[in-house]
């Protein structure tokens, strides 16, 4: 299980965070700190991923130099420039579905720097999946933000089909959100991050 460690003195921004970030990755498992002294008592090297904000970074860089690869500097657009290279900046000041594609980006370039196998092309989907074509097709139409209506006259069939196809997708992915099925269509090729 991914265990992930979000830092930031503003609590209310980070249980938004954790709310956002269990959406996509149900099976992580969120520790959230108020102060870096919370964080360093609980860190035994177990956390995969760090969420810090540049207020906590600035005052412990020493600390999330060598973890670099690993943290997340939640940022304004001011303070961008005041983080030292090497970090990944994800900018807070943006909506929720915004946040969920940077959040998407970051994963696909943190990744690829490990040398892991770069997400495949929309064009060219795995054909590992446990959808079914036509479930993939609504899968691509929902995570682009379509109702079941536009998704229904897009592939020319009944609303009740596509509400049929919606919930045969969740039931096999075993989740409810959005997020998550947005996460399970960029990993699996269906999407890129760019289309969402």
């Amino acid at each position: 299980m991914p265990r992930i460690a979000i830092i930031d003195n503003n609590m209310l921004a980070a249980i938004g965070l954790a709310g956002i970030i269990r959406g996509m990755m149900p099976a992580a498992e969120l520790s959230l700190f108020s102060d870096f002294s919370a964080l360093e008592r609980e860190d035994k090297g177990y956390f995969i991923h760090y969420f810090v904000s540049a207020s906590i970074l600035l005052g412990h860089a020493n600390y999330f130099l060598p973890r670099s690869r690993h943290t997340m500097v939640l940022v304004s657009d001011a303070e961008t420039q005041l983080i030292p290279r090497g970090f990944h900046l994800l900018c807070v000041n943006q909506n929720e579905g915004e946040l969920t594609r940077a959040i998407l980006r970051l994963a696909e370039t943190s990744h690829a720097r490990k040398q892991v196998a770069p997400i495949p092309k929309a064009e060219a989907p795995m054909t590992s999946h446990i959808l079914t074509p036509r479930e993939i097709e609504v899968v691509k139409w929902i995570v682009s933000g379509k109702t079941n209506k536009e998704t229904a006259e897009a592939l020319g069939v009944g609303v009740a089909t596509v509400i049929s196809h919606r919930k045969n997708i969740m039931k096999k992915l075993n989740t409810r959100s959005v997020s998550a099925l947005t996460i399970y269509a960029v990993m699996h090729g269906i999407v890129s991050p760019e289309e969402i």
